[in-house]
């Protein structure tokens, strides 16, 4: 993911920068548990940018729709390729359906190469949200569900109106 993290290092403070809140949340998390763990008191703030869920979503959002039409896809080349078998002329199929006839090879070489991506951008999005709620200090769990169904529908407004809410 085309993300960054800045870190300003002075005596007695660190400052990290990110647009991903997710990378602020394992940082934060990673630092709590060695300090404990050392016995050493920290304090940590934060400050939100209400820019940064809707940037975030916009880099991984393509690559999801990527993802889940290459899928989509995937699950037709054996219907298609039934029909091709009983049907010399196919010239009747939509030009996206003899697209994927002509590229079904690639399409499920692609596939089989990033199996679990969509599940992996799901997780990414899912923990996105969970991080941006932790650190609204709100739990939002009961949400998760309702989000899942928002990205089955891979509808980027109806997922920046579901983080707004």
């Amino acid at each position: 993911m085309e993300t960054f993290l800045n870190c300003t290092c002075r005596k007695g403070e660190v400052i990290f920068r990110s647009d991903n809140v997710s990378t602020i949340s394992v940082l934060k998390d990673v630092l709590s548990k060695e300090a404990t763990q050392k016995k050493i008191a920290v304090q940590m703030s934060h400050e939100l940018d209400n820019r940064a869920i809707p940037h975030m979503l916009e880099l991984i959002f393509p690559k999801l729709e990527d993802q889940v039409m290459l899928a989509k896809n995937v699950q037709l080349i054996d219907a298609l390729q039934e029909l091709k078998v009983h049907e010399q002329d196919t010239t009747f199929l939509s030009p996206h359906c003899q697209f994927i006839l002509e590229n079904a090879e690639l399409m499920k070489e692609d596939f089989k190469q990033q199996p679990c991506m969509v599940d992996r951008l799901y997780a990414i999005i899912t923990d996105l949200y969970m991080d941006w709620a932790n650190f609204k200090g709100v739990s939002m769990k009961h949400k998760v569900p309702e989000l899942l169904e928002i990205l089955d529908t891979c509808n980027l407004n109806n997922l920046l109106e579901f983080f707004k809410s």
